[in-house]
């Protein structure tokens, strides 16, 4: 593809998924603050305890193949038939294993309430099943308006279920039943957005070496899982479902910048890397390009989540769920950190080095479960102090992946500048605001008031010292 079509399409990507991701997220976070304050924390404690299981198992459900799909370089319909027959037969065990093994994980927690959550969701590996490849397809293609929508209308469609469920007094069967319907949407509107049939064979000496990648591939998820469900795991067996609740309300609301940009970060770089694989200083200009972009909207993104927290949690989930503020606000600022270090994976993939990515998140894991397992035994708010050291280590593991393109560190810190001294100074004037003048006012003017200022000074700071941004993204939008 000619550096100009990717361009293009690196954009439209980028354009797509963001503004189909702030809508649907305005939209179904309305809704959710309105379920949360319904259900309790130990509803949420037990779809927690629930889905550190199921996301572990999920990282099988396709053996890394949507991956190989994206990354292979000649791919024919057979290879498309062979991967989709291999990952619905391997979705079917799946969803059996899980049926048997879900008393195991209620035993784990004792709570036996978590055996039919976790049978109930684990249907979404037979849907899942079924549209993996036209998925990844359309990622493969660079085709990113059609899986934004179908994902805008099963966010929707679920967030609206859930809100009814809970209303009718379902309880954790409201969360259980709009994940459910999120994925059978989903699925269903990726099959009718690419349509495509398997063809009625299969073999497996075909298929063998998309697995040998695409193993690497899960096994780089399986370390990723370790390292992003740590802490929901030590939570859950050690502090009980209710303190799990209020932490695991607490990484909802200051993980949400990274979980919404993770799959967009995913989705648009991982194809666009393997595209310029062979192209070395293409590769490390879209690499800092896309560390610059992520940067610069999840800094004052995560960090406006610290500095709203203390008000915008009593105001809006109401005053049961005050535990869950100081949490949120440490999470939020390791989130910050976190976000950027998500483009590492793909562009480590895409260069065909995934163990350099199990590799990475290894070190990460085994630094973290140290930190947790003693952050825990001080409690809620030690669990989430535990994460501080996440960001070090992080920078550690990055300086391994910027060899493999040649790029030196200060190259890359330098990228990260504008966006760091732009979120101090950001930080700096809302923590002035809410000492001297905010704080004689109620919560929604102290909410309202810190997130206004939040994004003026923020935007001001770019506007004295570095109105490229607004050239460049001036430019992004015209194209």
């Amino acid at each position: 593809m000619p550096e100009k079509s990717l361009r293009r399409r690196l954009v439209e990507g980028v354009f797509w998924l963001t503004a189909v991701k702030v809508f649907s997220q305005v939209i179904s976070w309305i809704i959710t603050i309105y379920v949360i304050r319904i259900l309790s924390p130990d509803d949420y404690g037990l779809m927690a305890m629930a889905g550190v299981y199921f996301s572990f198992i999920l990282l099988f459900n396709e053996v890394g193949l949507g991956a190989a799909i994206v990354q292979k370089k000649d791919l024919n319909q057979e290879d498309r038939s062979n991967i989709a027959w291999a990952v619905l037969s391997l979705n079917l065990v799946l969803y059996a294993l899980s049926f048997v093994a879900a008393p195991l994980v209620a035993a784990f927690y004792n709570e036996p309430r978590v055996t039919e959550v976790i049978r109930a969701i684990s249907i979404i590996f037979v849907v899942r099943g079924f549209g993996m490849v036209p998925s990844s397809m359309m990622a493969r293609e660079m085709i990113f308006s059609r899986p934004s929508l179908a994902e805008l209308i099963a966010n929707i469609s679920a967030a609206l279920a859930t809100l009814w469920l809970a209303m009718e007094g379902f309880g954790v069967w409201s969360l259980v039943y709009g994940m459910i319907l999120s994925e059978i949407v989903r699925n269903i509107l990726y099959f009718l957005f690419y349509p495509w049939k398997p063809e009625f064979s299969f073999s497996f000496s075909k298929v063998k070496d998309l697995i040998h990648f695409g193993s690497k591939v899960a096994v780089a998820r399986l370390v990723w899982y370790l390292y992003a469900n740590m802490d929901l795991l030590i939570a859950g067996k050690i502090l009980g479902k209710t303190q799990l609740g209020y932490y695991a309300i607490a990484v909802q609301f200051a993980f949400m910048p990274l979980d919404k940009m993770g799959s967009t970060i995913s989705q648009v770089s991982f194809p666009a890397f393997s595209k310029v694989q062979d192209d070395p200083a293409l590769l490390r200009r879209y690499f800092l390009k896309m560390v610059n972009l992520i940067a610069f909207a999840s800094f004052p993104a995560c960090w406006g989540i610290f500095l709203v927290a203390e008000s915008v949690v009593p105001l809006l989930l109401s005053a049961k769920w005050l535990p869950a503020i100081l949490p949120m606000q440490i999470l939020s600022v390791v989130t910050a950190f976190r976000a950027i270090h998500l483009v590492n994976s793909p562009l480590e993939m895409a260069v065909g080095r995934p163990e350099i990515t199990i590799r990475n998140f290894a070190i990460i894991v085994s630094v973290m479960a140290v930190s947790l397992l003693i952050g825990s035994s001080y409690g809620l708010d030690g669990l989430a102090y535990s994460w501080l050291v996440c960001p070090v280590v992080s920078l550690f593991t990055t300086s391994i992946t910027l060899k493999l393109i040649g790029l030196s560190l200060a190259a890359y810190l330098k990228v990260l500048r504008h966006p760091f001294f732009g979120t101090g100074f950001m930080v700096l004037a809302v923590l002035l605001a809410q000492k001297l003048v905010l704080i004689d006012h109620g919560l929604m003017a102290q909410a309202a008031g810190s997130a206004a200022l939040g994004v003026a000074s923020y935007f001001l700071y770019y506007l004295l010292f570095n109105r490229e941004m607004f050239a460049e993204a001036g430019r992004m939008l015209k194209r």
